[in-house]
């Protein structure tokens, strides 16, 4: 296998960095601008949004999210002092659940978020592209971090999303 890119993968590669940057960055602005909210706000109260009863433990969300337990807390603090979750503690379990602060906000962040993506995609991207896209866009999980001999030797394969 080639050690180095060629010319046309390398300068993929960067239009697809471009793009991601531009796309998030976008997407973020107008989070933001609608209801003050960063994007890792949104994506935690997404997360409780979706949850039965608004609720999770805080190392179910630090899952779904694939956060580490330092920043979800350190988040979750933030979040909490803006009134927009309550956490709750019992024995070792940390709960974590939406206010009706973060509801709110929620609701006004979601529609600029789906409002923002909805531009990109469609006016940007035929139909086939957004297909081409989904086809490619799910990794395959790395190797644990014990085994980086062979996590180093394995390709990293792509696989197809599910439809």
């Amino acid at each position: 296998m080639d050690v180095e890119l060629t010319n046309g993968e390398a300068s993929t590669w960067r239009l697809i960095q471009r793009l991601s940057d531009l796309a998030t960055g976008i997407v973020e602005q107008q989070i933001r601008s609608a209801a003050d909210l960063s994007s890792a706000e949104f994506e935690v109260l997404r997360c409780l949004v979706e949850a039965e009863d608004g609720r999770l433990r805080q190392a179910e969300l630090a899952g779904v999210l694939g956060w580490d337990k330092s920043r979800l807390s350190h988040q979750l603090t933030r979040m909490a002092h803006r009134e927009l979750i309550e956490r709750q503690k019992s024995g070792r379990i940390h709960g974590v659940t939406i206010t009706r602060s973060g509801v709110q906000k929620f609701e006004m962040a979601d529609g600029a978020h789906v409002a923002a993506v909805r531009i990109l995609l469609q006016e940007h991207l035929s139909t086939a592209e957004r297909e081409a896209l989904q086809r490619t866009a799910v990794l395959e999980q790395p190797a644990p971090a014990a085994e980086p001999e062979r996590a180093a030797a394995r390709p990293l394969r792509l696989r197809p999303a599910a439809t």
